[in-house]
């Protein structure tokens, strides 16, 4: 087990989430005591913004900012220092989002992007804004509001700018969405290219952190857009840093254990609610386990991560949960039961890892959660046994693993960030692959861009 060096001065986080899964980032950012600790120290600034195309998903996120900034005025925490925003983009009926893709081209293009649609398959409808948006739509979607009429996304961008320039400290933008779907993948490397262009300061970065889905995702699970988001990730990683939406670095972050975890001994109940739980659940862990490591010690380890990083390559944070309140072991019973437990779902991390047979990185941080009574030295030994013999091999003594007392008695997890990916090495992305080729090519198209 490693100590923790804290940094003399923190490092602030701000936010920009993009459709439902960039959301849920956002809402864990707001539920972390650290944020709001942090924006009382001298210097420091949040900003936050939400992009989505219709409203379903944006009232939980807003309703956590309205309570952030009560919070603050009642600590005497000047609420300047944060700004928060949501922004719902339209999307008109066909006509006139057609002319509107004709019309936004040219300012588009001369601006730096690419690969905006250029006519649509015959049998085109426009889809329902409560279903999948594609990709090619959601990206022309975020064009007009960057370009057109009154340029609302840019109006946005420029506000949560502003409020991220005025910090005094080192800092780091993150860019989170959802591989899977259309409306995050379709409009987040546009996003980050702007601001790039925003001249933010050499004391900010700007990261992706892109979720893939898991095997309860239903239509979303290896779909099209993750299958071809991964490569403009891929292909942004390995090409010029003058290219890259996110040039010091992007998470791969993996939900595949702790959906796992949640759903193996979740069988009562309404099969369409209790999937749609699981779903809500799975998902709102990962996004809250990654913003706890991610403001943890000041970002200290943030910061570590993005120093491993693989030169031309995305990093992987793999959320591993080993317990779940409730399940296999109950309330009452003998703590001595969560030995056995727990070692079963260490023993699952390789198969649950999203990772293909034979992967191997150059570097492992392992951040062990679990509640006091737990025998957490044996699981740390027992993770990093599995975790060295499967995907280090002789780089042993590139394994580095941290402690830490959890706040529920019932649940253990890890984060465990590996250095360096490419699409070649998730299997999310060979299955992917493999899916295409039963799809018709303009299906297909309607997801690039």
């Amino acid at each position: 087990m490693s100590e923790i060096t804290k940094p003399s001065e923190i490092n602030n986080i701000h936010i920009i989430g993009v459709g439902r899964t960039g959301g849920a980032y956002i809402e864990a950012l707001l539920r972390t005591g650290e944020v709001e600790d942090n924006l009382a120290l001298e210097g420091a600034t949040l900003s936050g913004l939400l992009v989505d195309i219709g409203e379903d998903d944006v009232q939980i996120p807003n309703d956590y900012a309205r309570s952030l900034k009560a919070r603050l005025a009642e600590r005497g925490i000047p609420t300047e220092r944060y700004h928060y925003e949501s922004l719902n983009l339209e999307l008109p009926e066909l006509t006139e989002f057609t002319k509107k893709l004709k019309k936004v081209r040219k300012p588009y293009e001369s601006d730096g992007g690419s690969g905006l649609i250029s006519d649509f398959p015959d049998s085109f409808t426009m889809p329902k804004l409560k279903g999948h948006i594609p990709r090619a739509i959601a990206k022309a979607a975020g064009a007009f509001g960057l370009y057109l009429d009154e340029k609302p996304l840019a109006g946005a961008l420029e506000r949560f700018a502003a409020t991220a320039k005025k910090c005094k400290n080192n800092s780091t933008v993150i860019v989170a969405f959802s591989l899977a779907g259309g409306t995050g993948s379709g409009i987040a490397f546009d996003i980050a290219r702007k601001l790039k262009a925003m001249d933010l300061g050499d004391s900010v970065k700007i990261i992706g952190v892109s979720q893939l889905s898991h095997s309860g995702d239903g239509e979303y699970e290896n779909s099209v857009a993750q299958t071809l988001t991964l490569e403009d990730i891929d292909g942004f990683a390995s090409g010029s840093p003058d290219n890259n939406p996110f040039p010091d670095g992007c998470f791969i972050v993996s939900s595949e254990h702790s959906w796992q975890r949640l759903s193996a001994y979740t069988s009562t109940g309404v099969r369409a609610v209790r999937q749609h739980f699981k779903q809500l659940v799975t998902n709102r862990f990962v996004s809250d386990s990654f913003m706890r490591w991610a403001l943890q010690d000041g970002s200290i380890h943030l910061e570590s991560a993005l120093g491993k990083k693989t030169e031309g390559e995305c990093l992987m944070l793999n959320v591993a949960k080993l317990s779940h309140p409730g399940v296999q072991v109950l309330p009452g019973e003998p703590r001595s039961r969560w030995d056995n437990v727990l070692q079963q779902w260490v023993n699952f991390v390789p198969q649950y890892s999203g990772l293909v047979d034979g992967y191997s990185t150059e570097s492992i941080d392992a951040h062990l959660y679990c509640a006091r009574y737990m025998d957490m030295d044996l699981v740390d030994e027992e993770l990093k046994s599995l975790l060295v013999s499967n995907f280090l091999g002789a780089k042993k003594d590139n394994y580095t693993s941290y402690q830490n007392e959890f706040f529920d008695e019932l649940t253990a997890y890890a984060n465990l960030i590996f250095s360096g990916v490419k699409k070649e090495d998730l299997s999310a992305y060979s299955l992917g692959k493999a899916k295409m080729e039963d799809l018709n090519k303009e299906s297909i198209r309607m997801e690039a861009t």
